[in-house]
């Protein structure tokens, strides 16, 4: 259950994060001073890593989320064909 949260979470996140990109970046200051032009370029880097992040993280989540419904639908399935067998076996040996 926690796995699936924190995966909703992620992807929340990440979509207000993509939504938020052009109030985060506004306009790009003027070249004339390099200083403001370094700050925008880091401000601009860490957000599209910390976008990236989240939805690597989010992506991740959703594998293992994945491979837990496999694991269980495999389980489930063996579970299942083994009672149909013993099912069977036991309305043939009632027609006996």
């Amino acid at each position: 259950m926690f796995l699936k949260i924190l995966t909703s979470a992620f992807v929340l996140c990440g979509l207000v994060m993509v939504f938020a990109t052009p109030y985060v970046l506004a306009q790009k200051p003027p070249d004339s001073d390099k200083l403001e032009l370094a700050q925008y370029g880091a401000r601009v880097l860490l957000f599209f890593g910390l976008t990236c992040f989240v939805w690597i993280g989010a992506a991740t989540c959703a594998v293992i989320l994945l491979r837990r419904a496999r694991i269980e639908f495999i389980e489930d399935q063996g579970e299942n064909i083994k009672g149909l067998i013993e099912g069977t076996l036991h309305d043939h040996e009632r027609k006996d």
